[in-house]
């Protein structure tokens, strides 16, 4: 902070505004930017880097494919029906799982044999199976909210929603809701401004208009049960040093390994071959959910940013940005409460922008990077129209969201 006071750039001699308390910088030659902040994050693993190397070049392509044509924007993407696909299938084989345990235990079978096979199909379900997404949404139905998303959901042409649904600081994640529920995040709401507000709800409401497949309950709940297949599939790394604990005595000297048996060593090669077909078959489905979804993902996370920004008119690139800064502000913030945007001077907000684009980073797994957002939002079209709703209505929104948010702080 102490540069906020510094009137000349050290380096190019370039005149600097008065940052008002914040972190001076250049715009020109970008003396200020924190070199910490500007490299982006390594990798932990090889796999790690080799996998986001994937994953980036898979968005990349994707991302210049809808520069170049931003009406792709506007349809869902083509591989959605593979993830639905996939995501059937991870269900039936857990139908299958609960209908062959029913089955196993209303037969003549001896009674352990019943048992046994019962309890590892209905302990399979139990481990891999997300039940915890099953219990009842917490939506609530605050009118003046309702009414300002119907309004924007009017003008940008999508379905009106029927509940809300509110977050905040330390709440849980949510869980996968029906299209007609409106997920608010009452923190963002609270730093944005009026047009930034009315982005953010034609944001959300693009959510559930059916073009982002992994935001669906059908594909959450299938992903996260492959997460749990291969959570019970992997190898587990500690029975390495288990095996080495057990050759050593008591006082910690090594003891002498026992001759190798042939048939021990059979036995042990059994499981993993076993194993194998379904450790492939589920890494398989994954890849088609995980891969096919990031593209898909990426479209439709687009498209909700080209709604918001055609809640605005001719502003509404400006629009779109304030929300983009306020996810900004709430990465700064690091958990705590973000500084509202009209707190924030123009030259921090570019400041946190060129941060953004320098280390690729996002605000969550579920969005584009930063960069591949400011991009889509400098080649959209100009809307014709913009979407207006009362100050006023949103004050009384304001309220409401912040009483549906104050049992989750």
């Amino acid at each position: 902070m102490a540069r906020a006071n510094v009137e000349n750039c050290p380096v190019c001699g370039r005149s600097l505004p008065d940052f008002g308390g914040w972190p001076a910088w250049c715009a020109e030659c970008g003396w200020g930017l924190d070199p910490a902040e500007t490299s982006p994050p390594v990798p932990a693993s090889g796999f790690a880097a080799w996998w986001q190397r994937r994953t980036a070049k898979a968005e990349q392509a994707e991302l210049q494919r809808l520069l170049a044509d931003p009406a792709l924007l506007s349809r869902p993407h083509p591989r959605r029906l593979a993830i639905y696909a996939a995501a059937v299938a991870v269900h039936v084989v857990t139908l299958a799982l609960l209908t062959v345990g029913a089955w196993v235990m209303t037969t003549g079978v001896v009674g352990v044999l019943k048992v046994f096979a019962g309890v590892v199909a209905f302990g399979l379900v139990a481990i891999t199976f997300p039940v915890h997404r099953l219990r009842p949404s917490t939506a609530a139905s605050p009118p003046a909210t309702l009414a300002a998303a119907a309004t924007v959901a009017n003008g940008v042409g999508a379905a009106a929603p029927r509940r809300v649904h509110v977050t905040s600081y330390g709440s849980p994640a949510p869980a996968p809701v029906s299209r007609r529920v409106l997920t608010v995040d009452a923190d963002r709401w609270q730093t944005l401004g009026s047009a930034g507000r009315v982005a953010l709800l034609a944001h959300q409401i693009a959510h559930r208009s059916g073009h982002d497949p992994r935001r669906t309950m059908l594909v959450t709940l299938a992903s996260e049960t492959l997460d749990g297949w291969l959570a019970l599939l992997r190898p587990d790394p500690r029975a390495r040093r288990r095996r080495k604990r057990r050759l050593r005595g008591p006082a910690g000297e090594t003891v002498a390994a026992p001759p190798p048996n042939r048939l021990i060593g059979l036995s042990e090669l059994i499981l993993p071959i076993a194993i194998a077909p379904v450790y492939g078959g589920v890494l398989a489905f994954g890849w088609v959910l995980r891969e096919g979804g990031t593209v898909a993902g990426l479209r439709a996370e687009l498209y909700a940013d080209a709604l918001a920004a055609r809640t605005g008119g001719a502003h509404g690139v400006a629009a779109a940005t304030d929300l983009i800064d306020g996810e900004l502000a709430e990465l700064a913030a690091g958990g705590n409460r973000a500084t509202p945007l009209a707190d924030l001077p123009a030259p921090e907000r570019e400041r946190r922008r060129r941060t953004a684009v320098a280390t690729g980073s996002r605000i969550d797994a579920m969005h584009p990077t930063f960069a591949a957002r400011l991009q889509m939002l400098a080649v959209l079209p100009v809307p014709q129209q913009s979407v207006y709703v009362n100050d006023a209505d949103l004050a009384v929104a304001t309220g409401e969201i912040a009483a549906l948010a104050a049992p989750n702080e």
